[in-house]
């Protein structure tokens, strides 16, 4: 991974930045050059095979500890006034709904006093 040296706030506003020219720095890769490029990059960052295996890993990861298998579901059906709502704070907060409904029922544990 990077250092804790960079400073990404300075980064992100030279790089979006409309006024400075990104400038190329080395030739355009293609084909095996570019994916090969691209996987060494890759090695760099994660800093193991076995670390860039795992952030490779598809599908969701689970809540639960390693070697637990899929964490549990809950579903449960809610008013349409219930659900515009909810529709409104994902908009609001940017989460998702399983975040949501997460936080929700560690509220709701919390509040009879059988979380965690």
């Amino acid at each position: 991974m990077t250092d804790d040296k960079t400073d990404y706030e300075a980064l992100i506003a030279r790089l979006t930045d409309p006024n400075i020219p990104l400038v190329p720095t080395g030739k355009a890769l293609f084909g095996e050059d570019a994916a090969r490029a691209g996987r060494e990059f890759l090695l760099e960052q994660y800093g193991s095979e076995e670390a860039l295996q795992e952030a490779l890993k598809s599908g969701r990861p689970s809540l639960g500890e390693p070697g637990e298998g899929p964490s549990p579901t809950v579903r449960a059906r809610v008013s349409r006034h219930d659900f515009a709502e909810l529709a409104k704070l994902r908009e609001r907060t940017g989460r998702t709904e399983a975040d949501l409904v997460r936080e929700g029922v560690h509220l709701l544990l919390e509040r009879y006093k059988t979380a965690s």
